[in-house]
């Protein structure tokens, strides 16, 4: 059997690339081996240096594919790039990771120079007696804050420009698969992944916007939500988050902490809200609701990560992940994302692989 060209080690069911590369991208080449590795259920390993930075595209199809990212120190020290946990070898990374879960190492830096960004993570079916039109959720949301993608792709260099009529149809030629799909634009990059459920088509986006750092709009995130608010006139929202984090103006995804990211609001559409458990206190404490598109809530916190675990008590995640028929949910962002009560359990619809704070993903 002839060998990869981008594998460089087999450490039992680890598979290590590694990259000198001070950027590295989501090539096909390497799109091709994270999906063969996932397949036969091996482990793949980037190793890069820690001045390395890896494209938002790949950071979503590392964990898409449950790989890790390794960072080598300068003494021959191990560390995980996205939660910066220490490792004694590539091994750790298939026995306990991908993603490590503890405290990071002290090598782990804070980043002191960072951009104010909106993250929202969204999963919406399409009606059924409408046409299909992947994107129209991410270019409502991108005209809030005047900035839209400009090229989109499924592997990297993304040079194609953004059409989302073309985006719609390479989502057609994929089904009933699913497809995935990276957009970029001036402080904004997405992932978009579409697939067919027993007939109907289940969109995921998850979007990061960089937003101004002086004279921030106060009322953004809810200009945000109205956004979400015309976009279900055409398709229903199942299950959403906006938070507000910290991030590189540029989006990449370095191995440093921008610290912990704050939950601003949840988005249930209207057939989601079946699932709640609204008995006792209703809204739960620390919440504010709202009613959209016919029976949706949008779920306003006032403080962050205590109330949004107040919200996800109320959840039935069995029937969520039902509703939208196991969708690829991985977001391409880890640190604008839900992912949990405990910060290593998993939440609502939104599934990630990481830790809720401290990580250096864009």
């Amino acid at each position: 059997m002839v060998r990869h060209p981008l594998i460089d080690d087999v450490v039992g069911p680890a598979i290590v690339v590694r990259s000198a590369s001070p950027v590295v991208w989501l090539t096909e080449s390497l799109a091709a081996l994270l999906r063969r590795a996932a397949e036969s259920g091996r482990t793949v390993v980037l190793r890069t240096g820690r001045e390395a930075a890896l494209t938002p595209a790949l950071r979503h199809a590392l964990g898409a594919h449950h790989a890790a990212w390794a960072v080598d120190e300068a003494d021959g020290s191990l560390r995980d790039g996205r939660t910066g946990v220490a490792a004694s070898g590539v091994e750790d990374f298939v026995e306990h990771g991908p993603e490590l879960v503890g405290p990071p190492s002290p090598a782990h830096p804070e980043v002191a120079d960072s951009v104010r960004q909106i993250s929202i993570d969204l999963t919406l079916r399409h009606h059924a007696d409408r046409a299909v039109d992947i994107g129209t959720a991410i270019e409502a949301l991108c005209d809030t804050v005047g900035t839209c993608p400009t090229h989109w792709g499924t592997s990297e260099p993304l040079t194609v420009p953004w059409d989302r009529w073309v985006v719609t149809q390479y989502a057609k030629h994929e089904a009933p698969g699913v497809s995935t799909s990276y957009a970029v634009g001036h402080g904004f990059s997405a992932t978009m992944t579409a697939h067919l459920v027993d007939g109907v088509v289940v969109e995921t986006m998850s979007a990061v916007l960089t937003i101004p750092e002086d004279g921030a709009d106060p009322a953004l995130a809810s200009k945000l939500l109205d956004a979400v608010h015309r976009v279900a006139d055409e398709v229903e929202p199942v299950f959403g988050v906006v938070m507000q984090r910290r991030g590189d103006t540029d989006h990449l995804v370095r191995a440093a902490s921008h610290g912990e990211p704050s939950p601003l609001a949840v988005v249930v559409g209207a057939e989601a809200t079946a699932f709640l458990d609204r008995d006792g206190v209703w809204p739960p404490p620390r919440t504010t609701t709202s009613v959209f598109g016919g029976g949706g809530l949008v779920v306003r916190f006032d403080d962050g990560w205590e109330a949004l675990e107040a919200f996800l008590d109320r959840i039935d995640e069995d029937r969520f992940l039902q509703l939208v028929g196991g969708a690829p949910l991985d977001p391409a962002h880890d640190d604008g994302a839900l992912d949990g009560h405990d910060r290593g359990e998993h939440a609502g619809s939104q599934r990630t692989g990481g830790q809720r704070g401290g990580q250096g993903a864009a």
